[in-house]
């Protein structure tokens, strides 16, 4: 049974790059699995991440292992990428200003935690992102993978819509490139992508970030650093 936390705040300490948890090495199982369901291009996993990630940081000595997991909030987007703000627009209404003034309130929401924010970065449909995130996960990459992404994507260095970046960021993690092409080409991984979706929303999860920490407490939403670390050391204390 998960229990939803209700904890809410907006982090404020700041790094350039924030660090990215890995499963701890050796044989050792991790102490704490937090399953961290996401979409690449959706702004508040973007900040939550980071701040979970901080959080995660300040226990070096406990294992902590990260697991991104896939969730799409539009699977009816096009796979032709358009601006946010067109896309903003045509899916809630308002004007083009109105619309940009929204997202200049999440930019600076992102440089208050030291991350770059990118207005005019494109968005498409996310589903072969994910189902490259599932091939990186195959190779044990999965998380570093989806954050390097997330963090080139926002700051406006790379299109994860072109099938390029998605190869180069997975290749430099290890992933052989012959393997993301395959991937791409086909439709490898495309259940499994399904299926973590319908476990998400089984789980009662209808937007993201959404954290599950040791298969027993629910996060909902981009917490602050500090909201993440008390629930991350309630489920330690519960056993992970």
């Amino acid at each position: 049974m998960i229990t939803r936390e209700t904890t809410t705040g907006a982090g404020t300490t700041s790094a350039p790059e924030p660090p990215q948890p890995m499963p701890p090495s050796g044989k050792a199982e991790p102490e704490l699995v937090i399953d961290w369901w996401a979409d690449l291009t959706c702004p508040w996993c973007y900040l939550g991440k980071s701040r979970l990630d901080r959080a995660v940081a300040a226990l070096p000595e406990r294992g902590v292992a990260v697991v991104v997991r896939s969730f799409e909030l539009d699977p009816g987007m096009s796979k032709a990428p358009t601006s946010v703000t067109e896309m903003l627009t045509r899916k809630f209404g308002g004007t083009p200003a109105t619309v940009r003034r929204l997202e200049e309130r999440v930019a600076a929401l992102a440089e208050a935690d030291g991350l770059a924010y990118s207005l005019d970065r494109p968005v498409a449909n996310s589903f072969d992102v994910h189902r490259v995130l599932h091939l990186a996960r195959s190779h044990g990459v999965g998380t570093p993978f989806f954050s390097r992404l997330q963090h080139g994507y926002f700051a406006g260095r790379l299109d994860p819509f072109e099938p390029g970046a998605l190869i180069e960021v997975a290749s430099g993690l290890g992933v052989p490139p012959g393997e993301v092409r395959t991937v791409l080409a086909g439709d490898d991984y495309a259940a499994p992508v399904r299926e973590e979706i319908a476990e998400g929303i089984g789980l009662g999860i209808t937007g993201v970030p959404f954290a599950v920490l040791g298969n027993r407490y629910g996060v909902p939403g981009a917490q602050s650093v500090e909201a993440y670390s008390m629930a991350i050391a309630r489920a330690l204390a519960a056993g992970g």
